[in-house]
């Protein structure tokens, strides 16, 4: 029996087969864990599992806080470079 974490950690892991298999470049949306408002949000804000964050090659975070709209590279496989 899957609880959805492991349902989520499997599609994840069929997501990066895919992308390894034919080369190509994904796009996966994830929404955030409910924060506080006006709270900085970071790899750790990232609903499911840390599966989700350690197959990422990049992770941008956009968010509003106040009246200002913010994107954040929070991480950056290939340069290394945030």
């Amino acid at each position: 029996s899957l609880d959805k974490y492991d349902l989520i950690d499997r599609t994840i892991g069929a997501i990066r087969h895919f992308r390894n298999l034919y080369k190509v470049h994904v796009i996966l949306v994830i929404h955030p864990r409910k924060e506080p408002d006006d709270t900085w949000l970071g790899i750790a804000s990232i609903s499911g599992t840390a599966k989700s964050t350690q197959e990422a090659d990049n992770i941008l975070i956009l968010q509003k806080i106040a009246d200002d709209r913010y994107i954040e590279v929070k991480k950056n496989r290939w340069d290394g470079e945030l």
